[in-house]
């Protein structure tokens, strides 16, 4: 199975500084890699069958991360030559 690439920008919403800090620890424990010259901009390796898929895999594993704190969550994810998904969640305490 090939492996992509994904590039996932992501915007926090109304969360506490605390629960930022928290989250941003644990998706480099998920294997999501900072881009340093860009904010809150991650590249994250998925093995997939093609893009669509291994962009869908990325934002899983944001979403993963992330649900267990009380904000609004706005991505972009980015594989190779394919559409950019955009996705939106909020998360309730």
């Amino acid at each position: 199975m090939p492996a992509f690439n994904v590039l996932v920008v992501a915007e926090f919403i109304d969360i506490q500084e605390q629960d930022q800090k928290e989250i941003l620890l644990r998706l480099e424990e998920h294997g999501f890699e900072k881009i340093p010259t860009v904010a809150n901009a991650w590249e994250i390796k998925c093995e997939a069958n093609d893009e669509t898929d291994a962009k869908d895999q990325a934002i899983s594993g944001m979403v993963n991360v992330c649900r267990t704190h009380p904000f609004e969550l706005k991505m972009v994810a980015h594989a190779g030559t394919s559409q950019i998904l955009r996705r939106k969640k909020k998360f309730e305490p």
